[in-house]
């Protein structure tokens, strides 16, 4: 197993290899340094029994055309959530979301944060439009973000703290295994080959893990990305409506950003 695993690992190290970076590497490498942390995974509560009445709760206070939407797409099964689903994801072929729960107060989150790619989808215009594809989870971390305000108070403060620190420990993964790759791909581009005795098989799997088409690094750089962009959003008061995001994002100096939040401990 591990045998193949290595050689899967080879393959799509050459074809990665092939991929344009939508970021330059001087700053991939400092959003590594940003989330070079140390970080645990908590476990979250389980205190809220209904998440989905919740978000909609939410939403109905965030946007009511988001509310209706949402509603929508529900009655119509555009909309399916459920603990059985291996994994969350919006089928771009026939425009339905499907949600994948947990079982625990993360399922807040993980609702609001489906939600609003399923409402992204079906805005006239997009609030993300498809050619900015590397910008597809700022609106998500916009309004995850925009929960926490809604819920900040004494007895919410806990879970908002666990989603914080989650998303570090995740991203903090991500930006792992983006690192490794992108030695492995300069040492192919260097060598003309990969030998099996030179890799490790512990980062080799912090790749691996990591199912999806086209090029992975692009893939995991949109979730640390969309983080600090939606938490400089926010800080400075940047967005009158949700359609402006993908603009400001666009014009954004992101290493006047990235230098900004050199700090991890103010990311939100």
């Amino acid at each position: 197993m591990t045998d193949i695993l290595i050689k899967k690992f080879i393959e799509k190290v050459k074809l990665e290899s092939t991929y344009n970076k939508f970021l330059k590497k001087d700053i991939i490498y400092q959003l590594i340094s940003i989330f070079n942390r140390d970080y645990e995974k908590l476990t979250y509560t389980k205190k809220i029994k209904d998440p989905l009445e919740f978000a909609l709760k939410f939403y109905k206070h965030y946007n009511n055309d988001y509310y209706s939407m949402i509603i929508e797409g529900l009655k119509n099964s555009n909309i399916i959530i459920s603990q059985t689903l291996k994994k969350s994801f919006t089928d771009l072929d026939i425009n339905v979301t499907y949600i994948k729960l947990i079982g625990d107060d993360s399922d807040i989150f993980i609702l609001v944060h489906e939600l609003a790619h399923y409402i992204d989808r079906n805005s006239t215009p997009m609030i993300i439009p498809s050619k900015y594809d590397f910008l597809g989870e700022v609106f998500s971390f916009y309004i995850e973000k925009q929960l926490e305000i809604w819920l900040d108070n004494d007895e919410y403060k806990n879970l908002i703290n666990i989603r914080r620190n989650n998303r570090m420990y995740y991203e903090s993964q991500m930006l792992e295994a983006i690192e490794y790759e992108l030695y492995c791909e300069k040492i192919y581009k260097e060598e003309g080959q990969i030998t099996e005795s030179s890799l490790s098989i512990d980062k080799v799997k912090t790749v691996m893990k990591y199912d999806t088409d086209g090029s992975v690094v692009n893939y995991l750089l949109r979730y640390p990305l969309a983080n600090i962009l939606s938490t400089y959003l926010m800080d400075n008061n940047l967005i009158q409506t949700d359609n402006e995001i993908y603009i400001k994002c666009l014009n954004i100096n992101l290493y006047e950003v990235l230098n900004s939040y050199s700090e991890i401990k103010k990311l939100k």
